[in-house]
């Protein structure tokens, strides 16, 4: 308390001490600290088990490559030289942010095969990958990206090394895995029919494959059954099976399909999201994504009847760049290739022709950047030719995400166009697609892929009809199986699905296929769905090709954590084997029969089977539809089937209009991708309405949103979303008159908002956000919300393409999150495939790629380069083997500002420690700035002193931003006074809070991230009345309540 003597009032902005008060108040702060002091416990004994490691004092103590409480979690780098071992993630489910490598090397058994066994194994597909490499470092030949669950199974590291790397990202944690490994083995131990040499299987002689896994006819079983059941022989090499069997080794029954794993003079890469076309007896097979380290050729040609691949030599200078996930299709005496993904980040919309004659690639034409004309730059899409045109279905588009269009080019005229541009169906990516003739006319059946629904990216298991004449869509029964990367063909009339990535981010936990196995079948006419058993579990893949020929139907290489170059067969059951009318219409292992004229045939559509009154009376031929299951769905199919517009698909029980593609479905049904179904006869008036334009909630992004002419994109409750520009009008009135209102009742003067500025035009994409394909560096990819950094490809995408564009484990890691400068810049840096990039030993050997050169100085100067256990990748001439650290690091590693001149006795012995950190720094291992000094002192670099005007005693260490003392002081140099504070803080002196008369005033401290630094506060008042008696003095009073509240309220 304090008076103030009368006297004359001061002028205006004339402040006196006489008048106005200032106080400066200290803010005491009382924290809780609890002083740990570590106690030797007189029992060695932990409460929970050491896994990897030794209890000392109560704590677990880890071996190195191990961290966790109960050194449970591998992290880090293991050299293991046993002759034989086995490593594992850790006894219970591996944590977050893993990343372990194991280098497997026993240099007493130099050069003797390496037999590496997978025990156990369960990641997360597509997300958490376990890495194998032939040689000690990541720049041998690539052998395996195991993710999912795997099967027990064997491979082999030829050189007699292997590095192993595992990487898990943040969302799930599983059972992980268990790997063994064994020297001077081959996988199998060639199954016993042959012996190991130079790590290869050198097969007894009828035995073949890696493994000698497969018998096979030689010309000494001429004649004998050999490897031949069921009473085949051995004929031209080849088994000959009786008329009751089929298979390579007659080992099924004709009344069922078989698969068989074709012999192939295998000696060409795997490869998966090749394309193939077959030609005559020949399947031509172009591009596809393969693992590094690996001889690729490219194209290559599989002869059905040889059974060998041939490298196909390539005429001319002119070569397309290598790609993946594109289209192949054949028009005359010519194979066309379009889009797909080159160089492994870029997406291309250039088409390019071969010609089968002079076997010379021509560009066709360059790329296109406008997105509002074709051809737009598409990966993932599928291809087919009609008449002299090759229609393409949808992809994925680096700027607009998932493609809805249908792109068409002409062979004839070289000119592209696009299909109904008013069309209703979301994009989709890696589905798949099969030409088919019906009564109709052309049609593309469309089923499965990823696409973007209900905000999110999701897997479907939807069948979708193209109408080629009408350009409509039309939806048929879905599978019931989510699917992509799977591959579908048409043989004897019907739709032949095999394979793919059942995965689905979306469902947490539920049990998915990552690798399946399954083939299912689609019976066109009926419009029916069913399995077809396969009996092999080799069979599990995804990225693979298909392609038929009359009778049978070729699958060819693909991913299963291994890239796969095997060719599979499968051979539907035979119509001929059944004698029965009822065993000939239960076939459908493959293929559709018919029993018409006392024999079962093949179904055909566009044959009419004529029956007998005899026939009809004896049940021996179809009745009719009786060549289709009669099931509920099928019976709700045909009646509204036949109902062809709008009223009079209404007027039948069950059945609802879908004005989209002008089709009568069942009203429990859903119409082509959850389009409005009409059920009542008033709206089919709106049928004769002029078809409306693609809703606006389809589009999933400003740039595809900005393409529709009548949309825009607008924030809605803090969510942008696609919307109709009436909608927009309406929306920003509705923000005005809100706004208008809070003014007006507020007794404050604010000031009245602008009116809104008019809205651009639909096609304008300058407003929206850089696409993330475009920003090359991981900090410009951070800066944007949706996007996400891979550092081992040096491509920044779409968070919803993440697992679309890495399914084959082409990325080792990721950065992402919405970050400030700082918290974004560390994570780059950590994360950086870059190995210059990475200050320390310890960070350094986190990137499998990279190893640590020590400058022999002994102070821990050095620098990060590529390399293996070996040495570095690229050695100068003056390299010495004593200075390459790639599994340990040397002691002490202070950074250059001290020396290893002290010892301390530690678990392993006496290690030695830093001594006295100089040139202001601090830390274990001197790589810290000491107080008053920032910066980043790691590798011989420098501490800066504090910039803070004299507000501040210290700043972030690593930052510089600085920790003002006093509160309403900010900016990282305390150089900026808060809103409401006045003062000038670059000059040294505080800011100042201006304390109103008659009002009581709360200031929170500590509570926020901003003030918790702060230890004192300026406040000032100004009476706003002066009093001239002399008679009675006037007098000033502050009461100040300071109040510590407990930290654990």
């Amino acid at each position: 308390m304090f008076s103030a003597h009368s006297g004359r009032c001061p002028l205006p902005f004339q402040w006196t001490s006489s008048i106005i008060t200032f106080l400066l108040i200290p803010l005491l702060v009382f924290a809780n600290q609890a002083s740990f002091d570590l106690e030797k416990s007189l029992s060695t004994s932990c409460d929970r088990h050491c896994y990897n490691g030794v209890c000392l004092n109560g704590s677990c103590v880890c071996s190195k490559g191990w961290v966790g409480s109960q050194c449970d979690h591998c992290y880090g780098r293991i050299k293991l030289t046993e002759n034989q071992s086995q490593l594992i993630d850790g006894p219970l489910d591996y944590s977050s942010s893993s990343k372990c490598t194991w280098v497997i090397e026993n240099e007493k058994k130099s050069g003797a095969p390496l037999n590496i066994k997978l025990e156990n194994f369960q990641t997360e597909c597509g997300w958490d990958f376990v890495y194998i490499y032939d040689g000690d470092g990541v720049y041998g030949e690539q052998l395996a990206a195991f993710c999912g669950e795997q099967e027990v199974q064997e491979l082999s590291a030829p050189s007699g090394k292997a590095l192993i790397y595992f990487f898990s990202d943040l969302a799930m944690n599983l059972n992980g895995f268990n790997i063994s490994y064994e020297f001077n083995k081959c996988p199998y131990n060639c199954n016993s029919h042959g012996v190991c040499e130079n790590s290869k299987c050198k097969c007894m002689h009828g035995f073949t494959g890696a493994y000698c896994e497969m018998r096979i006819c030689t010309e000494e079983d001429e004649g004998k059954p050999g490897p031949c059941l069921h009473g085949g022989v051995c004929k031209s090499s080849r088994c000959s099976c009786t008329a009751s069997y089929h298979g390579d080794t007659c080992q099924s029954p004709k009344a069922r399909s078989v698969w068989d794993r074709v012999p192939t003079n295998n000696t060409l890469a795997g490869r998966a999201s090749h394309t193939s076309v077959i030609i005559d007896d020949a399947i031509w097979s172009v591009g596809g994504e393969h693992f590094s380290g690996v001889h690729f050729e490219d194209p290559v040609v599989y002869n059905i009847t040889s059974r060998t691949w041939t490298p196909i030599a390539v005429e001319g200078k002119l070569k397309p760049p290598a790609r993946f996930d594109h289209t192949l299709v054949r028009y005359k005496t010519k194979l066309f290739m379009f889009g797909g993904v080159i160089d492994r980040r870029n997406i291309t919309s250039a088409l390019w022709s071969f010609d089968l004659h002079s076997r010379e690639w021509k560009k066709e034409g360059g790329d296109n950047t406008d997105l509002m004309v074709p051809p737009l730059s598409v990966a993932g899409h599928t291809a087919h030719v009609i008449g002299s045109e090759m229609y393409i279905f949808f992809g994925y588009h680096p700027e607009i995400g998932f493609v809805h269009n249908v792109q068409i080019y002409n062979f004839e005229t070289g000119r592209w166009r696009f299909g109904n541009t008013k069309d209703q169906v979301y994009g989709r990516f890696r589905h798949s697609s099969v030409h088919y003739k019906m009564d109709s006319g052309d049609a593309i059946l469309v089923y499965g892929g990823t696409m973007w629904s209900n905000s999110q990216n999701n897997l479907t298991d939807s069948l979708m009809k193209y109408d080629i004449k009408h350009e409509k869509w039309t939806n048929l029964p879905p599978s019931g199986v989510q699917l992509f990367l799977h591959t579908a063909t048409v043989l004897n009339g019907l739709m032949i699905v095999v394979g793919g990535n059942g995965y689905n981010i979306s469902e947490s936990r539920t049990k998915q296929e990552c690798f399946s196995a399954m083939v299912q079948a689609y019976d066109i006419a009926c419009k029916q769905w069913f399995n077809i058993s396969t009996g092999a579990s080799q069979l599990r893949r995804y990225g693979h090709t298909a392609v038929a020929t009359s009778n049978e139907l070729y699958i060819l290489g693909g991913f299963n954590g291994r890239m796969l170059n095997d060719v599979w067969r499968f051979t539907p059951a035979e119509c001929s084997s059944a004698t029965r009318p009822e065993d000939c219409r239960s076939l459908a292992d493959g293929v559709k029969c018919v029993f018409a004229n006392h024999a079962c045939v093949k179904f055909d559509p566009f044959v009419s089977y004529k029956q007998s009154f005899l026939s009809f009376v004896k049940n021996e031929s179809p009745k009719s539809m009786s060549e289709c299951r009669n099931t509920a769905l099928r019976q709700a199919l045909q009646v509204c089937d036949e109902q062809n517009d709008c009223m009079s698909c209404i007027s039948e029980p069950g059945c609802g209009w879908c004005p989209s593609g002008d089709q009568c479905l069942p009203n429990d049904g859903e119409c082509v991708d959850g389009q409005v179904m009409l059920t009542t006869w008033e709206k089919c008036s709106l049928t004769r309405d002029p078809p409306p334009p693609r809703p606006c909630g389809m589009a999933n992004d400003c740039r595809s949103c900005k393409l529709l002419a009548h949309c825009n994109w607008y924030t809605v409750e803090g969510k942008p979303t696609c919307i109709p520009l009436e909608d927009e009008i309406l929306l920003r009135k509705e923000q005005l008159d809100r706004e208008l209102d809070r003014v007006a009742s507020s007794s404050l003067p604010l000031r009245l908002p602008t009116t809104p500025p008019p809205i651009p035009p639909g096609q304008n994409l300058s407003y929206c956000p850089l696409p993330c394909s475009s920003l090359h560096t991981c900090t410009q990819c951070l800066q944007e919300q949706k996007c996400m950094w891979c550092p081992s490809t040096n491509r920044c995408i779409n968070m919803e393409a993440y697992a679309l564009s890495f399914a084959y484990g082409q990325c080792h890691s990721w950065v992402a999150g919405h970050a400030h400068g700082f918290a974004f810049s560390k994570s780059c840096r950590i994360e950086s495939s870059n190995c210059s990039a990475h200050k320390t030993c310890a960070e350094c050997q986190l990137s499998p790629e990279c190893g640590w050169l020590d400058d022999g100085s002994h102070t821990g100067l050095g620098n990060c380069t590529q390399g293996s256990a070996q040495g570095p990748l690229n050695p100068s001439k003056n390299f010495r083997p004593e200075q390459w650290y790639f599994i340990d690091c040397p002691a002490c590693q202070c950074n250059g500002h001290s020396m290893c001149n002290e010892t301390r006795h530690t678990l392993g012995g006496i290690q030695e420690v830093c001594g006295e950190c100089q040139d202001n720094t601090m830390g274990k291992h001197c790589e810290l700035c000491a107080p008053g000094y920032f910066g980043d002192p790691r590798n011989g670099d420098h501490c800066k002193p504090c910039q803070c005007n004299g507000q501040a005693d210290t700043c972030d260490n690593f930052t510089g931003a600085c920790h003002c003392r006093t509160k309403g002081v900010t900016g990282n140099e305390c150089d900026r006074c808060e809103q409401k504070y006045y003062g000038q803080p670059r000059n040294g002196t505080p800011c100042y809070y201006e304390l109103s008369v008659d009002f009581i005033f709360t200031f929170k401290l500590k509570n926020e991230d901003k003030d918790k630094h702060a230890t004192e506060i300026y406040l000032f008042s100004i009476p706003h009345k002066c009093f001239m008696n002399e008679r009675f003095p006037v007098k000033f009073s502050f009461t100040c309540v300071i109040v510590f509240l407990s930290p654990f309220l």
